[in-house]
């Protein structure tokens, strides 16, 4: 068989000026310094409120509403506190959110603010009552409280007969983990929790919902320095890529979602293996991006960095949506949220369905996500989350380039049907908080339940002429643990200095097997019933950890932030005899001591300096641990560099410099089907990113990053020196959405949408000096809203690129009986061709 032949491909000075170009784009202009005070949202455009039907009553009428004002002053969440009737309600709701602000500030940069106000409508002493709704109940007095950002919030002034607005309550933070402020108890200015690096971000729902996502880790492109593939069907885990990271299905970057941690400690498949088909796109309200160790509240494979998820949902009322398109995809998302509540209280479910673009390539998944967010007095909030996910898929493989070059086989084409899998998770989060000036405490346990089936054949023919190499795993876990944290003011060096504590404790039931179906080495003809066993398990794990954190500010303009984490591991694992019975228990401990430090400096207006240094670690695979040993640990140091800028105008972007080392790394073995361990790595990189907000209803991103990796140790067929495979140096990521209002039809408004997102990552590094194929891909959606009614389509793939979405060098035999080779090829999967989706959706 002929074979791909190897070729070096060093880096050029092109590249370098590509990199240089992009991050030009991402460099912002230093404004005037500000002052740190904290100042409440100011009311600048608002529209005034119309009757229901047209008919208004002798006097005012007024609805209580809670708005959040977005750091660009706009009301990106609005809620009815005291219902007068679907019509008052809907119209209320209507008008509120195109009210426009001047944004809350602290410290000199916007901030999210969440404050009660009124929608008042002006009555006509000259009409009738019939259309007065019946009267509300009377507002709580809030002592200290302050009047509404106008006293009749957005209407003409109100008669001598109207009545008072209701006065707004002090409110608790948005979202989970973010901080507040209180300004002289007029209002609390609600924020993002302070930043660890010059390059952490937030993307909002603006920036999510900008391009179409089929899944929650597809919507990981928007996350800076990140891409994702899907090589292995529509079900497995998608394989991430950050900052020079390969990191397989989660190895390297720790998630959460909804407060529970979604990464597998010890997965037979691979390392923090971290599904997030779960979690459906609609519904992620934020993610937030913490690239690097520098937070203490980061633990176990924060190695790139971490990821978190809230969720919610802002459409009031109920959603009944429905997609059909290319190779038979069909998909159903129905969620309800209560309009009297806010966003963090809804449901949704979901099913879908598809053929797939090729051979091997069904999926089918249904899940659902709940959470309700309550209080329990005027600072005190419960919130329960639960959710429910289960997967079928088949996987059509790799396939050798060359075949597909010479056309022995198709782009699309499959060796072997009989790969595939299956996966379910069901979780639940119960966080009891309470906020008050000063201070935070939360507790909340989690619980999660999950399974993993796979079989999958990298090698062919390799190891078993006669019936395959076809690998089978599977891995199910019920984990049980809690998150704890309490932070407080305390004057240190300043009276804005505070310090915050908190516990982190996990304990994993796992049971995981490995087996060859058709048996191994077994001669041409043989008839093999009785699977090969590699790996049958039972591991018991827990992870425990302490941290302590403090920000300090030493100087007006300098703000020191960083902390200790104390991380606790054990295992016990038991292997399974070919009788049946259990081995004896090999237990193991180990602990890890991280150091975290952030220097930020306010250096003009919204500029800001930062410098970041952390540990982190990632556990090791439980069932490699020898009796008594000391669990090791991957450990990883990592420092960054850079400035962030940040305005009132609706622009924001941040350039920085990197470096990440590990004492080992994991690198994929096709062989087993799994990551085994390497020598030690090292990143450098540069990271630019910005989004801008030119327009009220225009919004635009874009993120660059270079990473060079590199092993700073030989040993396991690498060299010194050498790149580290598989991880692209070079990504690319813009996302911009255009929703204009365009008017009314047949007494509906009409809105629409104009979205897109474009992937773009350089040549990746292979083994034997080889080098993989770049991509740019483009996805896109269009739709159209009239009142309740909504319609568009969704494009996936654009402009239909020829990519591919792995690439790996091996020795393979995909000719069963055939003399094997050991000489190593070039194997590809390939990535989505154009698809189409159309969509219609009722919001009741």
């Amino acid at each position: 068989m002929s074979v791909h032949q190897p070729r070096s491909r060093p880096l050029g000075a092109s590249r370098w000026r590509v990199a240089t170009a992009c991050f030009a784009l991402v460099l912002g202009a230093a404004a005037e310094a500000r002052a740190h005070d904290l100042t409440p949202p100011v009311p600048h455009e608002q529209p005034a409120a119309a009757w229901p039907e047209g008919r208004p009553s002798r006097h005012d009428v007024i609805v209580p509403v809670l708005l959040v004002v977005d750091a660009e002053g706009a009301v990106s969440e609005a809620a009815v506190e005291v219902s007068l009737g679907p019509a008052f309600d809907a119209a209320a709701l209507d008008v509120a959110k195109r009210w426009r602000f001047e944004p809350a500030k602290s410290e000199g940069k916007t901030v999210r603010a969440k404050v009660r106000a009124a929608v008042r409508f002006v009555g006509d002493p000259a009409a009738s009552e019939a259309a007065a709704p019946p009267a509300p109940p009377p507002p709580r007095a809030v002592a200290g409280s302050a009047p509404p950002p106008t006293a009749a919030a957005g209407s003409a002034p109100p008669s001598a007969s109207a009545s008072p607005a209701p006065r707004p309550d002090p409110v608790v933070p948005v979202g989970h983990g973010e901080r507040e402020h209180q300004r002289r108890n007029e209002v609390r200015i609600v924020g993002e929790a302070p930043v660890r690096s010059a390059s952490e971000v937030v993307r909002d729902r603006k920036i999510i919902g900008a391009a179409p996502h089929r899944t929650g880790g597809d919507v990981l492109r928007i996350v800076p320095g990140m891409t994702v593939t899907q090589h292995s069907g529509e079900g497995k885990a998608q394989q991430i890529f950050y900052r020079g990271f390969d990191a397989v299905h989660g190895q390297d970057v720790e998630f959460w979602v909804a407060g529970a941690p979604v990464n597998d400690v010890s997965n037979v498949h691979g390392q923090g293996y971290a599904d997030l088909h779960f979690v459906m796109p609609e519904v992620i309200r934020s993610v937030r991006a913490q690239p690097g160790p520098y937070d203490a509240r980061q633990g176990d494979f924060a190695i790139a960095g971490t990821v978190r998820m809230d969720v919610g949902y802002d459409e009031p009322g109920l959603t009944a949506k429905t997609q059909a398109g290319s190779f038979g995809a069909w998909r159903n998302f129905v969620a309800y949220h209560p309009s009297s509540m806010g966003p963090e209280t809804f449901a949704a479910v979901e099913t879908y369905a598809t053929d797939g673009f090729g051979p091997a390539r069904a999926a089918r998944r249904q899940s659902a996500v709940t959470q309700a967010v309550v209080p329990l007095g005027s600072d005190v909030t419960l919130r329960a989350m639960a959710s429910a996910y289960a997967t079928r898929y088949d996987s059509a493989g790799v396939v050798r380039l060359r075949d597909v070059e010479t056309g022995a086989i198709g782009r699309f084409g499959a060796y072997d049907g009989d790969q595939g899998g299956h996966s379910s998770r069901a979780q639940a989060v119960l966080e009891l908080a309470r906020s008050w000036e000063g201070g935070r405490w939360s507790f909340a346990p989690f619980a999660v339940a999950r399974t993993l089936g796979l079989q999958s054949n990298f090698t062919g023919y390799l190891q078993n002429p006669a019936s395959g190499d076809l690998v089978a795993q599977t891995n199910d876990a019920t984990t049980f643990g809690v998150t704890g944290s309490y932070r407080r003011a305390l004057a240190l060096t300043s009276a804005r200095d505070a310090v915050e504590g908190g516990v982190y404790a996990r304990v994993d039931r796992i049971r995981q097997t490995q087996t060859r179906p058709n048996g191994v080495d077994a001669p041409p003809g043989a008839n093999v019933t009785d699977p090969t066993r590699e790996v049958d398990a039972a591991i018991e794990a827990a992870d425990v950890a302490g941290y302590a954190d403090a920000e300090l500010h030493p100087l007006k303009r300098v703000t020191l932030r960083g902390g200790l984490r104390l991380e606790g591991l054990s295992y016990v694992a038991r292997d399974r005899r070919p009788d049946g019975s259990r081995g004896t228990p090999r237990a193991a401990q180990g602990a890890n001591l991280a150091k975290k430090a952030t220097l930020d400096v306010a250096v003009a207006g919204g500029l800001h300096a930062l410098a970041s240094y952390g540990e982190g670690f990632r556990s090791p695979q439980a069932r490699s641990l020898a009796d008594g040993e000391r669990a090791p640990f991957v450990r990883v140091r990592s420092a960054e560099a850079g400035a962030r800028y940040r305005d009132g105008a609706g622009f924001e972007a941040s350039l920085v410099g990197f470096y990440t080392a590990l004492s080992s790394d994991l690198v994929f073995d096709p062989a087993t089907a799994r990551n085994d361990t390497s020598p030690a790595t090292r990143r450098l990189g540069l990271a630019g990113e910005y989004v801008a907000r030119p327009l009220p209803d225009f919004i635009t991103s874009m993120a660059v990053t270079y990473t060079r990796s590199t092993f700073t140790e030989a040993g396991a067929n690498f060299e010194r020196g050498q790149l580290v495979p598989y991880a692209p140096q070079v990504v690319v990521r813009s996302d911009m959405a255009y929703t204009p209002a365009l008017g009314q039809l047949w007494g509906q408004r009409v809105d629409g949408r104009l979205g897109a997102g474009f992937s773009y990552f350089d040549a990746r590094p292979l083994p034997y000096k080889e080098w993989g194929h770049g991509a740019l891909v483009v996805d896109a959606r269009a739709s159209v809203r009239v009142g309740p009614v909504e319609a568009g389509v969704d494009l996936y793939n654009a402009f239909d690129a020829t990519w591919y979405d792995s690439e790996f060098v091996y020795a393979s035999n995909f000719s069963r009986g055939g003399a094997p080779s050991l000489v190593p090829a070039r194997h590809v999967t390939a990535g989505p061709p154009f698809s189409a989706l159309a969509t219609l959706a009722l919001y009741l």
